[in-house]
């Protein structure tokens, strides 16, 4: 076994309670951290409630949804696929799943690596009208095969897409007969000795010591309040693992030395995927990231009511997990925090405050503040965002939810409540958006101009356009400030003008909708799912009820 370390300084475990009881008062949601050495749990530091309302203090043994996190667990499952001699990484995995409308071969290793330009299933659940609350794999499953297109040549770039798991969890189903959840459990958590751990395929069965989800909300007086945000779907694979600090000691003393499944097991997992002549920095459902100056692995779950992290150091047999039950702190910051004080002996709280943005002063933010407002555009993504200044921060108001961004001394902005852990960092008529520790995940955004062009712009092109992948139907009418579209059952969004030939969503999130080149359809992106066709349907046409969702017309 390897040898692993111990803090740097006696005084860390002291300063990592200090910390986590600063960010949650005794009956709020709250956080369990879990400094690991060897896969030894060596400290501990808890606070807030796993259940608020019942006053149910979170503990080590307090289980949470990973989310995200679980990716790597389901990679694991993977390359136990690969060691039985079951599947190969590289084979086309329209091999396996037949039923994939795919127009050219995507592998087993781009679904893992987000390198295959797979679009986000839940993103077009969310643009579409395709309840995501409770789905399934087989309703997932439902909305991937019919897709032809990808966001680029797979194997060509990077893009974050839960796609690829989702076909990972189903992949395990078509090869063993059994689900994700069951070949976890017999070939990982039971192995392992993780009673506490599991896939949670099935949100009916009850689940000892698990904290509920909570969402927080900021009222105009300062003061957040939280409600309820469980996790209810079924489909597993991209998320829904349930686990504990205490029984991560098990997955942590694995991933340091490779114990009971084997070192090929844990070092496929840190098998980055190559693009062209560089390397995207993502292994197997885990992103390479520097820890003052030592290589480590990282990845961060957020889903409903959630938040999570997980940092490994290798070379030195040390580990950091945090757990949350509440989507107002960004747990890879506490994350990095404590893995920066373990290297470094250096203090916690220090690392904690540099990573959420030590504030600038108020007049040069304010200054800062008035240079980015305004709309901008990322043309990889067909995506816009628009700020307003508002005393010294910036503020998208037409999201879901108000994300406001405050500026730090390192010149960039930092996301603060739910947007923490974004960021957005300013050079002239560039905006780059950053998120999470991985300096890879970054969009480039440019300055755009608001409206159409006067006198040239034909308008919103009208009428009913149908997209044949999804077999849904979107339907788009008026123009100007009465702009509107309506895809599938998703309900209508305000379109405004952002430029010839496109509009964007007014609020509801970011959606644009741009006229197709030929003049007869329509190409529309969301987040996770770019320059969807969708093509014009005659009124003459006999309309067919589609397989999916769609309007009437």
């Amino acid at each position: 076994m390897a040898a692993g370390i111990t803090p740097g300084r006696s005084a860390l475990p002291t300063e990592l309670q200090d910390l986590v009881s600063s960010l949650a008062s005794g009956d709020e949601p709250g956080f369990a951290v879990g400094i690991y050495s060897a896969g030894e749990l060596i400290t501990v530091a808890t606070a807030g409630c796993a259940i608020p309302e019942h006053d149910v203090p979170v503990t080590e043994r307090t289980v949470f949804d990973i989310a995200s996190m679980s990716k790597h667990l389901t990679s694991a499952c993977m390359l136990l696929l690969v060691d039985d001699g079951s599947i190969d990484l590289d084979e086309d995995i329209r091999v396996k799943l037949p039923e994939l409308a795919l127009g050219q071969p995507v592998t087993l290793r781009q679904c893992l690596t987000h390198s295959a330009g797979l679009r986000d299933y839940l993103s077009l659940c969310e643009a579409t009208g395709v309840p995501v609350l409770g789905i399934s794999e087989a309703r997932a499953m439902d909305v991937i095969t019919g897709l032809r297109d990808t966001d680029f040549p797979p194997g060509t770039a990077f893009c974050y897409s839960n796609t690829g798991y989702l076909l990972a969890a189903a992949l395990v189903r078509r090869i063993t007969g059994a689900s994700l959840a069951q070949f976890a459990s017999e070939r990982v958590f039971g192995p392992l000795g993780m009673t506490a751990t599991r896939f949670r395929d099935d949100v009916g069965v009850l689940v000892p010591h698990l904290a509920g989800g909570y969402e927080a909300a900021t009222g105009k007086d300062g003061q957040t309040t939280f409600r309820r945000y469980d996790v209810t779907e079924t489909a597993v694979g991209d998320g829904g693992c349930v686990t504990s600090l205490a029984d991560l000691a098990a997955w942590h003393r694995f991933m340091a030395s490779g114990a009971v499944l084997g070192t090929q097991i844990r070092d496929g997992l840190f098998a980055g995927q190559v693009l062209g002549a560089d390397w995207s920095g993502y292994g197997l459902g885990l992103a390479a990231i520097d820890v003052a100056g030592e290589a480590a692995w990282w990845h961060s779950g957020s889903w409903a009511g959630y938040r999570t992290a997980v940092i490994y150091l290798p070379g030195l047999a040390t580990g950091v997990s945090v757990l949350a039950n509440r989507n107002d702190k960004y747990a890879s910051y506490i994350a990095a925090a404590a893995a920066n004080a373990l290297v470094t002996g250096t203090d916690v709280r220090a690392h904690y405050a540099a990573a959420i943005g030590i504030p600038a002063p108020l007049e040069a933010a304010r200054s800062a503040a008035a240079q980015v407002a305004g709309l901008w555009h990322a043309p990889a993504l067909d995506l816009y965002v628009e700020f307003q200044a508002r005393d010294g921060q910036i503020v998208a108001p037409d999201q879901d939810a108000e994300q406001a961004f405050c500026l730090g001394t390192d010149g960039r902005w930092h996301g603060i409540g739910t947007a923490s852990g974004g960021t957005f960092t300013r050079q002239g008529d560039l905006l780059t958006a950053g998120w999470g520790l991985s300096a890879g995940l970054e969009d480039t955004f440019v300055r755009a101009a608001s409206g159409s062009a006067a006198g040239s712009d034909p308008g919103l092109p009208s009428g009913l356009f149908l997209n044949e992948e999804l077999t849904v139907y979107a339907n788009t009418q008026g123009n100007g400030s009465g702009a509107e579209i309506t895809i599938g059952l998703a309900s209508p969004r305000k379109l405004v003008p952002a430029g010839p030939g496109a509009w964007r969503a007014a609020a509801g999130g970011a959606l644009t909708v741009r006229a197709a080149d030929n003049g007869s359809g329509l190409l529309i992106s969301v987040p996770g799912a770019h320059h969807l066709a969708f093509g014009g349907v005659p009124d003459d046409r006999d309309v067919p009820i589609p397989r999916g969702l769609r309007t009437a017309r």
